[in-house]
């Protein structure tokens, strides 16, 4: 086991004078990019439900205000189908991670299943798999999923979306927003805020509050969200 040094396992950067700024507190955010032609096969199979009869909607089960879009859970079928391809990125996030703290701290301030007064190691399996249709208007406000891990792939993505904003000291239409701890104090951010680009990744903590402000221009904004459970081994 190699050895914990606590000023480089936690982010960090150096003053001019050799100082050491730590931030030790905040949850870890995994962004990457799937491939386009995965992006195109889940609206492919969004759209497949969402033109169906007999496709239950999701809406009213999600934390979301969706009064002109929809949101549709996927069948088992194809979300087990998916689910080796997306293992890939949960499994470079959480290795990434692994790899540069020492194992026994990661297992205990990251994945903290509890069991007879000790914490274990466990693997990750795909719970749920949803399509949002968001439109003008449409939000989710801040929530947090169940499991261990959750994540958003943003498929569709009009640039206007972004460009009109209400008339509001909050300028955040089209974006996702993620927050954590208390309330703002100096020195002390608690949001972060992206504007999202087709195939983007975002692998987060399930309990990470996180949110997605309305837009107000007549388009249709595609997102995929998922939840991965942690199964002790």
């Amino acid at each position: 086991m190699k050895k914990y040094d606590n000023d480089i396992a936690n982010p960090h950067f150096k003053t001019k004078e050799g100082d050491t700024v730590l931030y030790p507190f905040s949850p870890p955010l995994f962004k990457s990019k799937v491939d386009s032609s995965f992006t195109l096969d889940l609206i492919r199979e969004g759209r497949k439900q969402q033109n169906s009869e007999n496709a239950p909607d999701f809406s009213s089960s999600l934390a979301g205000n969706l009064k002109y879009g929809k949101s549709f859970l996927y069948p088992r079928e194809y979300t087990d189908k998916v689910e080796k391809y997306l293992n890939q990125y949960v499994m470079r996030f959480i290795n990434g991670i692994a790899d540069h703290y020492d194992t026994d701290y990661f297992n205990k301030r990251f994945f903290k299943i509890y069991d007879k007064d000790h914490y274990t190691t466990g693997t990750v399996k795909l719970e749920s798999l949803w399509i949002n249709f968001q439109h003008k208007h449409d939000y989710n406000p801040p929530h947090v999923h169940s499991g261990a891990l959750s994540f958003v792939i943003f498929c569709k993505v009009p640039s206007k979306i972004f460009e009109v904003q209400a008339d509001s000291n909050f300028q955040n239409a089209g974006n996702i927003v993620f927050d954590y701890g208390q309330d703002i104090t100096p020195l002390m951010g608690t949001s972060a805020t992206y504007a999202p680009e087709v195939d983007d990744l975002f692998i987060f903590p399930a309990q990470l509050k996180h949110f997605v402000p309305s837009f107000w221009v007549d388009e249709e904004r595609i997102s995929v969200s998922g939840n991965y459970a942690l199964t002790t081994i």
